[in-house]
């Protein structure tokens, strides 16, 4: 058979059901074997290999990584015994990677709160020459292992009892809060800024302020402690006010709440109406207070007048009664006057041409009135009076007989 048909062959195969599932479960198996030795890196490459003795390696395991600088280097190989030490094979994942004879720094070290662990290698001095690759890096220049569980063997039994509770709770709120602490960590250095503006100020004049502040939460803490069981009751009264708004599922709040934003522009757009209106009360009231402040000081004297008015007030109905038969006369004068005042307003109508031509000399006439009484009521001082008579004439009054004169007499001799 030619290579052609075998590869035809192969070809036709692949293209069946059973070469499809077949392929697909091969690159499924290869995946999951890529996947456990990921940690060890990409397979089939060049590695150095470096042996460390630790006098404890409590915790570590084959896999865990090998770091310079904080960087992933590689991974820990092989852990075995020798000459009663635990000896550490790594391997970096450069094999140029330029290791000295002083490489005394290698530790191992916790990753994470857990317990994970990664062995911390510092290359050394290059003036100290380069480690050979079959070099050992002894205990001596190696740190012992450190492991957290140390640390807390410092507390006694019920303080890390309950800093485990604490730690299972925190891990528990955490849960599903990942954007929050991204978004936490993103503000968090305004934050800093604000905690470092607020410290400043709390700084400021020696702490006299932080002081006081310390000073009086003393003293409430102190004041509350004695009424712990008023604080007590407020809660429980806080509690069912809780409830209350619980009831139903919450439905009713949750509803109240849908229709708040509406609710708040609404009224947003009923206070931007208002503006004008309060505007317009302002200056209302700036007018108005001069006289409020008028009104305020004449209270004293209306509060008098009141009082002094209750007198001639308890006389009026008297006076009242006297005035009554008056009255009533004055209604008759009034009912008698009533044509006279009729004729009286024909001859203001009819006078009216004549009194708006001597209007314009209302003027002078006055003055020749006040100058004439000034004239005839007053003499000089030898008692010389001016005195003017009217002598009518028979003329004047166009008797029967009388001699008629020329009033407008012309010059003589014409």
């Amino acid at each position: 058979m030619s290579a052609n048909a075998m590869i035809e062959g192969l070809v036709a195969w692949v293209r069946r059901p059973v070469g499809i599932g077949t392929v697909v479960l091969g690159l499924f198996g290869a995946a999951v074997v890529f996947g456990l030795n990921s940690t060890h890196g990409m397979p089939l490459v060049e590695r150095r290999v470096v042996e460390v003795a630790f006098e404890d390696v409590s915790g570590l395991n084959t896999g865990d990584d090998v770091r310079i600088a904080g960087s992933r280097v590689g991974y820990v190989d092989e852990i075995k015994l020798e000459d009663g030490e635990a000896v550490v094979v790594l391997k970096l994942d450069d094999p140029d990677t330029e290791l000295y004879r002083n490489a005394h720094a290698a530790k191992v070290t916790d990753r994470s709160g857990l317990g994970q662990k990664f062995v911390a290698l510092d290359p050394g001095d290059s003036s100290t020459g380069a480690l050979r690759t079959d070099t050992l890096i002894p205990s001596r220049q190696t740190v012992k292992a450190e492991d957290i569980s140390q640390l807390l063997d410092v507390f006694d039994e019920r303080t890390r009892a309950s800093a485990s509770v604490q730690l299972r709770n925190l891990g528990g709120g955490m849960v599903g809060h990942g954007q929050d602490l991204h978004a936490f960590a993103r503000t968090a250095k305004r934050i800093l800024q604000d905690s470092g503006t607020l410290s400043e100020a709390l700084a400021s004049d020696g702490g006299a302020a932080l002081e006081d502040l310390l000073l009086a939460a003393d003293l409430l803490s102190g004041r509350m402690a004695t009424r712990h069981q008023d604080l007590a009751a407020l809660v429980d009264e806080f509690a069912t006010t809780v409830d209350a708004f619980a009831v139903d599922s919450g439905d009713q709040v949750r509803r109240t709440l849908d229709l708040a934003p509406e609710t708040l522009e609404a009224a947003s757009t009923a206070l931007r109406l208002l503006d004008a209106p309060l505007a317009d009360t302002s200056v209302a009231m700036r007018d108005l207070r001069p006289g409020a402040r008028a009104l305020a000081l004449s209270v004293p004297d209306l509060r008098g007048l009141l009082r002094e008015a209750v007198v001639p007030l308890e006389r009026a109905p008297a006076v009242n009664e006297e005035a009554e038969p008056g009255v009533e006369g004055l209604g008759h004068l009034v009912e008698d006057a009533r044509p006279l005042v009729a004729q009286l307003v024909d001859t203001g109508t009819s006078a009216s041409p004549l009194m708006n031509v001597l209007g314009d000399y209302a003027f002078d006439i006055a003055n020749f009135y006040t100058d004439a009484a000034g004239a005839l009521s007053r003499g000089d001082s030898a008692g010389h009076w001016l005195r003017i008579l009217l002598l009518p004439g028979a003329e004047s009054a166009g008797l029967p007989g009388s001699v008629q004169r020329d009033p407008y007499p012309g010059p003589r001799g014409r």
